[in-house]
């Protein structure tokens, strides 16, 4: 008879895999990595890791997509904490400030984030389910703060609020990209003045 597995038990085993996976990438790069690294990393079976994930692929986009669930829970609560749009666009801004890929902590993450992008853009499904992510999460949540900020009088009701929150992105994503190949780059020092000149033109 075969044994019944709790789901605990199988979500456990996953975040084993996941984490696993994670340091695998983070010291060897995404695409140097391979599923027989992540089982010597994790002690599993291949065949175990298949019962979980598809591909490497696969794995790696599960793992975005904790990280974005994290993130989005954390966000949630700390903007709704704020009472006004511009305390909340601060408060992201912030956060990347918080983050800099300079910081040994933080560097693998980065690089390994920057070189799945890059992989992406050879492979159609992997691409489309990169952007999706990026528009439902990332550009929504800049989208409902824009809007805030217009209907309370914050922000210039004449910009549109999804060029905008492209720009932000844009702004914050070029900064990360520059400080994890570039060596001394000043990160905090540029990303402080990209938000003071976001602020001032959404303000105008």
């Amino acid at each position: 008879m075969t044994p019944i597995v709790s789901e605990e038990y199988k979500e456990k085993k996953r975040q084993e895999i996941l984490q696993s996976a994670h340091v695998c990438f983070a010291e060897k790069g995404f695409e140097a990595s391979t599923v027989d690294d992540i089982v010597a990393r994790s002690g599993l079976s291949k065949g175990a890791i298949y019962n979980y994930f598809k591909s490497k692929d696969d794995i790696y986009l599960a793992l975005m997509e904790g990280q974005t669930n994290n993130s989005g829970n954390k966000f949630a609560k700390a903007i709704a904490e704020r009472k006004t749009a511009l305390d909340k666009l601060n408060y992201l801004i912030e956060a990347y400030l918080d983050n800099d890929p300079n910081d040994e902590a933080n560097k693998g993450h980065a690089i390994v984030h920057y070189e799945f992008r890059l992989y992406s853009t050879r492979n159609l499904e992997l691409k489309e389910v990169l952007t999706e992510r990026y528009k439902d999460f990332f550009v929504s949540l800049l989208i409902g703060i824009i809007k805030e900020g217009q209907t309370s009088g914050e922000f210039n009701k004449e910009l549109d609020p999804v060029t905008y929150a492209d720009i932000f992105w844009a702004m914050v994503n070029g900064a990360t990209l520059q400080a994890t190949i570039l060596e001394n780059y000043q990160y905090k020092l540029i990303l402080k003045e990209m938000q003071n000149m976001f602020l001032e033109k959404l303000r105008l």
